[in-house]
């Protein structure tokens, strides 16, 4: 009994389902948009992330601070709100990270809701470090030249108009 012979090896590298011929090209690649209830769905899912995220991270911003949250005889007068807002602003990062992202995948809706939820963080961030900033370093009294500082002159004659000469 002889065995059969064996059978010729695929040719290599195969084919594409979708080639057929030499000189065609495949179609290009589109990819679909996102159906807009799924889009405005995932949009909503995402704001209310946006919403409870920066407030997780303003909470863990505080604790970072040493603000102390359930001690009532505690003094939170010193505590600075630089860190907590930089915590929110790099939330809002990450949300403009992902506006990004969903651009890519044509989910124009949601896109433009983090997009606009992601400036709004930031936004908000940067004025409390500013904020927090200018109430850390308050700006010093002017102090008068003259000896009486309550002393100012009437018409700005001669020191005989002045009250303290």
């Amino acid at each position: 009994m002889t065995t059969p012979p064996a059978p010729d090896p695929p040719p290599w590298p195969t084919r594409h389902p979708r080639y057929t011929g030499v000189n065609q090209l495949l179609p290009p690649q589109r990819r679909r948009e996102l159906h807009p209830a799924a889009d405005i769905a995932l949009a909503i899912g995402l704001l209310v992330i946006d919403v409870i995220a920066p407030l997780i991270a303003f909470v863990f911003g505080l604790d970072a601070a040493g603000y102390q949250m359930f001690d009532p005889a505690a003094d939170n007068s010193s505590v600075s709100l630089a860190r907590p807002f930089t915590y929110v602003s790099v939330v809002g990062g990450i949300v403009l990270v992902s506006a990004l992202l969903l651009f890519m995948a044509r989910a124009f809706i949601s896109s433009g809701v983090q997009a606009l939820a992601g400036l709004v963080l930031v936004l908000v961030a940067v004025i409390g470090m500013h904020d927090a900033d200018r109430n850390s370093h308050p700006q010093p009294v002017p102090v008068s030249p003259s000896i009486n500082p309550g002393a100012q002159c009437r018409s700005g004659g001669d020191n005989s108009e002045c009250g303290g000469s």
